[in-house]
């Protein structure tokens, strides 16, 4: 029997995996119409500050696993926030090194969720989902930490991105590519760093998928076996 002490955690995950991927969305819907607006970068601020705060609750079931979220999720938006009021380069990098620490840290704890899940349901779908957009977030923040302390790790093959910094969206964009395979060439990783980051990337979104459907073909297969195990016993008693 389920305790009244664990019934309110299942219930903030559950809404809480539904708001983060809801979040997340939102974040890549927009981020390309406002990349090239005055206050794109502070749109952007308040988008990604909107995703940390659902990651906190989405992993924060536990008190404990709360206040490391929290703990993590600090420096982050801390961090990212003063990137607004300072030109220093530090704030940024902070603020990518923090994110890069605490995206990792939520994806982490919900893979185990997924993989743990007895069942497959709508939390656990949308669990999934939100972990394989979060390694697009993350492997983003590597490349523009690459592209800050290693300048002409990548190259911009297209003529109008001439003078494009691979940063906010277009990390992003170039992260997607990478993790779903489907490269268009305008962007290339010309250093060795890049090149081996870009493969682990890809590598990442590729075993993901294999693990994640053969745990949900197992969970439906086993669940499968319960039913029929389940109806002979039905028939047999019956009988």
């Amino acid at each position: 029997m389920t305790s009244s002490a664990e019934t309110p955690s299942v219930g903030r995950r559950r809404v809480s995996v539904v708001h983060l991927l809801a979040a997340l969305a939102a974040m890549f819907v927009v981020l390309p119409f406002i990349d090239t607006l005055r206050y794109g970068e502070l749109i952007e601020s308040v988008a990604f500050t909107v995703v940390l705060l659902a990651a906190v609750g989405a992993v924060g079931g536990r008190r404990r696993t709360l206040i490391a979220a929290v703990v993590l999720a600090a420096p982050t938006v801390i961090a990212r926030w003063c990137t607004h009021t300072t030109d220093a380069q530090l704030p940024n990098d902070l603020s990518l090194i923090a994110g890069m620490v605490f995206v990792t840290f939520v994806a982490v704890h919900l893979f185990r969720y997924v993989l743990r899940a007895p069942e497959v349901d709508a939390e656990v779908l949308c669990a999934a989902i939100a972990i394989y957009l979060l390694f697009a977030v993350d492997f983003s923040f590597f490349y523009t930490l690459l592209a800050r302390w290693e300048p002409g790790s990548f190259e911009f093959t297209y003529p109008r991105d001439a003078g494009a910094k691979l940063a906010g969206f277009m990390a992003l964009y170039y992260s997607i590519q990478v993790l779903t395979t489907i490269t268009f060439g305008d962007i290339l990783p010309v250093t060795n760093v890049a090149r081996m980051l870009s493969l682990v990337e890809g590598a990442v979104g590729l075993f993901y998928l294999a693990i994640l459907i053969s745990r949900l073909v197992g969970i439906y297969s086993a669940g499968n076996a319960e039913e029929r195990g389940g109806g002979a016993s039905q028939v047999s008693g019956d009988v």
